[in-house]
């Protein structure tokens, strides 16, 4: 995603300054136009507004108070955006540690995927929108064309942790409804005929759906490995869900159901596998 970001921000002929720990992904965006910098702390000497877009709540830990990180050479009104799915906790962690140098920190958390963060069209769930300066705000319109203020910094965090719930649920209910189908003599294009006419297949799940129906030989050698890295963020955000989730609720055996079953939604799991060697599923 921060790459999609990177991108959109360049075409908009913004000054974009950018820092990977990979540095062939550093590498990308400067030949599209980005100045590469060597280090979290180079990004904010150089930049006001600062987004942080990584894997892992300790993560945005390590970016913003880690060696080279963003605390070494921040400086009073700057603005920092955490883009990532993080837990609240850690959002509000941040900001406290932003504010000691007199800076902001929100929660901008984004939805939509790669392909509308390129073009602009994603949704952006802040913490605190209108508390957020100017400057930041013309930002996030370049990004997405639904800004959503989602209360108190830390709230946009929960909202994009329950949005990749909805999203997981749609998937593993389409793969189980392909599975069942299947098995019992029904096609599945018949399936989503049906499900489109009662207007409840929306677009992220469609596209979802065209991975159910790739030959067992597509989804190997690096299909294989992207949908393993997909299933381990899913895995991750599941997980998120369910240390938020009240754990003295049934619900929160949906969200616990829908993390062990990742492997399966995305076709890596073990009973995938021997279905694409042929062999009979459970």
């Amino acid at each position: 995603m921060g790459s999609a970001i990177v991108d959109r921000l360049v075409d908009c002929d913004e000054s974009v300054v950018v820092y990977d720990l990979d540095q062939e992904r550093t590498d990308t965006a400067v030949g599209k136009g980005a100045v590469g910098a060597a280090s979290a702390a180079e990004v904010a000497e150089l930049a006001d507004v600062v987004g942080i877009c990584v894997p892992a709540d300790r993560h945005v830990e390590a970016v913003i108070s880690g060696p080279g990180g963003l605390a070494k050479t921040a400086k009073a009104g700057q603005v920092v955006l955490v883009h990532s799915t993080v837990l609240p906790s850690t959002v509000r962690d941040a900001r406290a540690t932003v504010e000691e140098w007199g800076g902001f920190l929100h929660d901008a958390c984004v939805a939509g995927g790669v392909d509308a963060a390129r073009r602009g069209e994603m949704v952006l769930l802040v913490g605190a929108l209108t508390d957020l300066p100017d400057a930041a705000v013309r930002l996030l319109h370049l990004l997405g064309d639904r800004l959503l203020d989602a209360g108190p910094v830390g709230a946009g965090a929960a909202l994009k942790v329950g949005v990749n719930v909805m999203s997981y649920a749609q998937f593993s209910a389409a793969a189980a409804a392909f599975d069942l189908v299947e098995r019992n003599g029904a096609e599945s294009d018949t399936l989503l005929e049906a499900w489109r006419h009662i207007g409840q297949l929306g677009r992220l799940t469609e596209s979802y759906v065209s991975l159910l129906s790739l030959p067992a030989d597509v989804v190997a050698g690096s299909m294989r490995a992207y949908l393993v890295a997909t299933a381990e963020i899913a895995r991750k955000d599941l997980d998120l869900a369910a240390e938020l989730a009240h754990s003295g609720s049934g619900l929160h055996g949906v969200v616990t159901a829908l993390g062990e079953a990742v492997p399966e939604v995305f076709r890596v799991g073990e009973s995938s596998s021997q279905e694409d060697r042929g062999g009979q599923g459970g």
